[in-house]
């Protein structure tokens, strides 16, 4: 059972998460978080490198592409660059209908090609035909050519050329090459973490959960690339793309480690002076989504999962060391209750950031200070959904 759709092409949520907004926020302002996290941010954030190149020289060449570019006014090494849309897209009855992944449908829903390892299920076509581009949930997120044909679904690359789509967010792959390594994508609230840890030259960090390597690399670049970080994740395809981003931004302090960082820290002694913790989570706050099946089960079992890397991280940051905690959900089982169990059950002390950005945390009993945990919400800070405190030990 879902709530309705507020348009064909807004995204569908399970019942548990409508229930969950309803309760805490209230049916209005549920709906408004549920239209804002079907939309894309509005003012796309890019990262630049600035170890490599300057912020105003990444600025520069948004600009000649024809993107109006701005410097973040807090965060120094972020711009944003102004989404496109919402444009209308067609629908043909007669034209064959593509079905994609969620991640390639969410991604081609703003303006991207579709790569062919997106398709889900592809319709009898030939190259030049005209194709429509829907979710797994038969929404219509664009519509493009092909540049295959329904006998080359073994082929890779690029398979639809997107024409039409809802937005469009500028490509950085066609803009400033992705391989140069001097800018690259991540939210507000992503590179907002970097500036809580506050990274400084000749400190060890470890990043628990790092690939595909946001945060490790933003620690770099923030530290002038003289930190020594080491950097742990178990999924090998994950680390491969986190290789290539380190090695294309010229990153030379970052040792990647293949491991679960958990069992590591169990058989090893390991200290760092700073901790990275981005656990996997429900990911309520990411946008935009065509759709949401989290179930209330889902949120429970993540969040004992998120509570083992805390322990981790609590075992190996020396005395007053800092540690990160961050997600991109909304849900207080993976924000606020799990601070409270780091605070109540693991040593640690919440402290206030040197950066104030987006609102205080949400009030789940625990006794913690509010305006030390820090939220974005969609509808209210134009970011993805996202929480992040720091503790020491």
């Amino acid at each position: 059972m879902k709530i309705p759709r507020l348009d064909p092409n807004e995204g569908t949520f399970s019942i548990d998460l409508w229930k969950r907004f309803c309760n805490r926020y209230g049916e209005k302002r549920s709906r408004e978080i549920v239209q804002s996290l079907s939309r894309p941010v509005m003012d796309f954030a890019v990262r630049g490198t600035i170890t490599k190149i300057s912020r105003e020289d990444v600025i520069e060449l948004f600009e000649e592409a024809g993107w109006k570019a701005s410097p973040h006014k807090i965060l120094s090494e972020m711009l944003t660059v102004k989404t496109r849309g919402r444009f209308t897209v067609p629908f043909f009855s007669d034209v064959p209908r593509m079905v994609l992944d969620k991640v390639a449908a969410e991604s081609v829903f703003i303006g991207s090609d579709l790569f062919v390892v997106g398709i889900k299920r592809m319709p009898k076509i030939n190259p030049g035909d005209l194709v429509s581009m829907v979710s797994p949930m038969d929404q219509i997120v664009a519509t493009g050519i092909s540049r295959i044909s329904s006998k080359m679904v073994k082929s890779k690359g690029i398979a639809v050329d997107n024409t039409t789509s809802f937005f469009e967010t500028p490509s950085l792959r066609k803009i400033v090459v992705i391989e140069s390594g001097i800018a690259q994508s991540q939210s507000i609230p992503a590179a907002y973490v970097g500036h809580v840890l506050d990274p400084k030259p000749n400190d060890k960090i470890i990043d628990l959960c790092a690939a595909p390597g946001g945060k490790s690399t933003s620690a770099a670049i923030l530290s002038n690339n003289k930190a020594n970080i080491i950097a742990f994740d178990r999924s090998k395809k994950r680390l491969t793309r986190m290789s290539e981003l380190v090695r294309n931004q010229d990153l030379s302090g970052i040792e990647i480690v293949k491991a679960n960082s958990v069992e590591y820290v169990k058989q090893h002694t390991i200290k760092a002076d700073k901790v990275i913790v981005d656990p996997s989570c429900s990911a309520v706050g990411v946008r935009p989504k065509t759709y949401d099946e989290t179930q209330n089960s889902d949120i429970f079992n993540v969040a004992n999962y998120q509570k083992s890397f805390l322990w981790a991280a609590a075992k190996i940051v020396r005395k007053r060391g800092i540690i990160t905690y961050s997600t991109c959900t909304l849900e207080p089982e993976e924000n606020e209750k799990v601070i409270s169990y780091a605070v109540n059950n693991l040593g640690l002390k919440l402290v206030e950031p040197d950066i104030l950005l987006g609102t205080h945390g949400e009030d789940t009993g625990n006794g913690l200070t509010l305006e030390y945990m820090r939220r974005f919400y969609p509808d209210q800070h134009d970011t993805p959904g996202f929480f992040v405190a720091k503790l020491t030990k």
